[in-house]
């Protein structure tokens, strides 16, 4: 076994050494050899370093200076850039004191932080069911983890995460506040929903799908947030339960849980109704809320009293807004007061009357064809009126097109006429939304608020899709709950990555802003473009970077590269300190 350096030549011309480690071994008379491991590109070390790197095995030798790369024995890759910083972020939000504490009069056989510590990572670094998990965790750098992980207490540590949730959540919201220093004045709330795989668990019911798997049971996720999208508290409810009824028990842990007596709360057009305005009102909160601009009279109202595009004022690029005063129109909810905001976006409004177009040509050809197939003589017994209208029903629905058309079947020939009452009403809604609030706040304030619920909307599709919170698999309520409450904490960490770097990227894009130079300025502010990354991005730089776990002479250590691509920068501008080039693990 010897060290090799092998030179590569990249596209550009530009040539990276790596070292390998390489081993011989024979096959008939022919001598071949093989890579055991690569201790990376050796140019990233400087001179000094490498001397640091023997130094440290020397140290590992207990000051034995004997011993030569034939002693190196590489043991496995091990997955190291998400454990890492996950532990350093666990660290700082005190996180196992914290589960720890919460379970300190309860005898609990095992570390349950260690675990839940490991199903996080396992979220963020590869996501996979508890099984999977306990077949690879190995290759996750986990130092403080158990000698040997039992599959069970994977399950068991949901169990307990659940009993200690409410304590948990306050003592995040706590440390998060000092951490941050933010002060919440606006939060944010959404639902969605997952389905569930099996037919044992309670909660899990057939309701309005999200994910567009109507033929299977479901659970909902209520998900409350800061406007940074930091997770405050969520709740998982019965798969049939309806958006509106979702919000009491939210306000109730908000203002009893949290302590928050003022905030602003901002939902969308799901928790429109006379009952939730009351609920807001009597915990105190004012609040910002999506309308719906379809089937309500004040929407209807609305959009046909205020056609005029030109007494629209613009707020930004593609958003103009027009406010209508509590007095100019009679609330239907019984919430007086309240003021609406016209929003209207040019570019959506083209995007929308393409595609109704678009829709109502298939429509009519779809209507063309059923047309012509009825007209076509055929034997047997003649087409059932009602048959006939039911198939043309649902191919208008599939293309939402039933609003816009007149139908008629005599049972011979299928009529059809285009409803341009109906298509005039739908085009004053062409690139529009209608927001409700009963706040004093400036309308452009009003308006930016809720465009940030997209905050809580991209939260839903991170937890679903990035961190893969469904379809779920356990049967039994409790660790349904467990499960998402893991997927919450593995999005709040990569939440939390986001928050620091974009502060940190935004103070030195203040600081570019205020060169005098318009040339400098101007090139150092794209430069800084180029690194507006989100917390997801963060995350797969951080998949990239893994260690070489190797025995020296006895003793079992780390050997550790430097982080990959954007990965060492983004750290630097968190305050994420580097670690050792070589960890030392065992000896």
């Amino acid at each position: 076994m010897f060290a090799q350096i092998v030179t590569t030549k990249k596209p550009d011309g530009s040539t990276y050494r790596y070292l390998h480690i390489v081993e011989s071994y024979r096959v008939g008379y022919q001598v071949k050899k093989r890579r055991i491991a690569s201790l990376g590109n050796i140019d990233a070390y400087s001179e000094k370093e490498i001397e640091q790197i023997i130094r440290k095995l020397e140290s590992v030798l207990q000051n034995r200076v004997i011993g030569s790369l034939s002693d190196l024995n590489p043991v496995s890759m091990l997955e190291f850039g998400v454990p890492y910083v996950v532990q350093v972020m666990w660290d700082q939000l005190h996180l196992s004191e914290a589960i720890r504490t919460a379970l300190s009069g309860r005898n609990v056989e095992f570390d349950v932080a260690e675990y839940i510590k490991a199903m996080v990572v396992n979220r963020l670094a590869d996501p996979s069911s508890k099984r999977e998990l306990f077949l690879t965790v190995e290759d996750f750098y986990l130092p403080d983890g158990p000698e040997t992980w039992q599959l069970q207490d994977f399950y068991r540590a949901l169990d307990y995460l659940m009993d200690i949730k409410p304590d948990l959540e306050h003592h995040l919201y706590r440390e998060l506040t000092n951490l941050l220093n933010f002060q919440l004045s606006l939060v944010f709330y959404d639902i969605t929903s997952t389905h569930v795989t099996g037919h044992c668990c309670p909660i899990a019911q057939y309701g309005y799908s999200r994910t567009h798997r109507p033929d299977l049971e479901q659970v909902e996720l209520g998900l409350l947030v800061t406007p940074d999208g930091l997770p405050i508290t969520h709740e998982v409810f019965p798969g049939e339960t309806a958006d509106k009824a979702t919000l009491a028990g939210i306000l109730k842990r908000l203002k009893k849980s949290f302590y928050v007596e003022k905030c602003v709360f901002v939902g969308d057009r799901g928790m429109v109704c006379g009952e939730n305005f009351a609920l807001l009102e009597q915990a105190g909160y004012p609040y910002i809320v999506g309308y719906h601009k379809r089937g309500r009279v004040v929407s209807d109202h609305l959009l046909e009293t205020y056609q005029d595009l030109g007494a629209y004022r613009k707020i930004r690029d593609n958003l103009y807004y027009l406010e209508v005063p509590a007095d100019a129109i009679e609330d239907e909810e019984g919430t007086d007061g309240c003021r609406y905001l016209l929003c209207y976006n040019p570019e959506k409004a083209e995007q929308d009357a393409a595609f109704r177009s678009a829709a109502l040509q298939e429509a009519e050809e779809e209507l063309q064809r059923i047309s012509q197939l009825l007209g076509k003589p055929h034997r047997g017994r003649a087409s059932n009126p009602k048959n006939v209208m039911i198939k043309v029903g649902q191919q208008l629905t599939r293309k939402n097109m039933q609003g816009f058309f007149e139908i008629s079947y005599d049972g011979r020939q299928l009529s059809y006429a285009l409803q341009e009452e109906a298509l005039a009403r739908e085009t004053l809604r062409d690139g529009k939304f209608i927001v409700k609030t009963n706040t004093g706040l400036a309308a452009e304030d009003v308006i930016l608020s809720y465009k940030n619920l997209m905050n809580v909307e991209r939260a839903f599709r991170e937890i679903k899709n990035f961190l893969d919170v469904g379809p779920l698999r356990h049967w039994n309520e409790k660790r349904v709950r467990g499960h998402i409450f893991v997927c919450v904490l593995a999005y709040l960490l990569e939440q939390q990555l986001q928050v620091m770097y974009r502060r940190s990227w935004q103070q030195k894009r203040d600081e570019a802003a205020a060169i005098a130079d318009p040339v400098l300025r101007q090139h150092t502010l794209q430069d800084l473009d180029r690194l507006w990354f989100s917390g997801e991005h963060l995350v797969r730089e951080l998949r990239r970077w893994n260690v070489l776990k190797a025995e020296f002479l006895g003793k079992e250590f780390l050997s550790v590269p430097p982080p990959p691509g954007d990965a060492g920068p983004m750290l630097a501008a968190m305050g994420i300190p580097l670690p050792d080039k070589s960890i030392v693990i065992r000896g």
